[in-house]
């Protein structure tokens, strides 16, 4: 009992992971793509 507790708090953790990278990678690649826009502008 304890160790699927144990296992679905590690699949949560490792989900919560997974999206807080994926949301920074996001940021990141607008972030990239809003420079990029600015510069062709000028």
């Amino acid at each position: 009992m304890k160790a699927e507790l144990l296992q679905q708090g590690v699949e949560v953790s490792i989900f919560g992971l997974a999206g807080v990278f994926a949301v920074l990678i996001l940021f990141y690649i607008s972030i990239k793509l809003l420079m990029l826009l600015f510069r062709n502008h000028k």
